[in-house]
């Protein structure tokens, strides 16, 4: 009896330590990775550098058509937390268009969302993200391991 409890106690302590180096969670989102929450102040940063970017070409390019007031909502990516690479990064938009009604006064509204994908190479370092997010114009960068920018998504997605 003495020995099969103390190899439950063995098993289960063994189990439990080998469960606490695995990692809980292979895709994390970029604001938790290397570790929850460390991640925040790059990412916003980041995200703010594009959405500063895309404020600059609005006016010009996809804010001429129904949803004259496009915003950048949210830029959110996964990464894969056992290569440090990110999995995918979307980054979601919304405008709308009001009116009045002359016969009525009612006020009028059609609203859309959109979620655009980055263009990102398989396996795109986080960090080489990071850099290209630091540069002069990182809308118009190209992706880390591509040919191909930030900017060349959105047209297909926000028409």
């Amino acid at each position: 009896m003495l020995r099969t409890t103390l190899a439950v106690l063995f098993l289960t302590a063994s189990a439990s330590a080998f469960a606490a180096d695995a990692p809980v969670n292979r895709y994390v989102d970029a604001t938790d990775w290397p570790a929850s929450e460390t991640g925040m102040d790059r990412f916003f940063e980041a995200e703010a550098r594009l959405n500063a970017g895309f404020d600059k070409v609005c006016g010009d390019t996809f804010c001429e058509g129904d949803y004259s007031n496009l915003r950048p909502m949210q830029l959110r990516c996964s990464v894969d937390s056992t290569k440090g690479t990110l999995k995918q990064c979307l980054w979601t938009f919304a405008g709308s268009h009001a009116s009045v009604n002359a016969k009525t006064g009612a006020v009028q509204v059609t609203a859309k969302t959109f979620k655009c994908k980055l263009l990102l190479a398989k396996d795109t370092p986080v960090e080489s993200f990071y850099e290209l997010t630091k540069g002069e114009d990182p809308l118009h960068a190209k992706l880390p391991m591509t040919h191909v920018s930030v900017y060349d998504g959105l047209p297909g997605c926000l028409n």
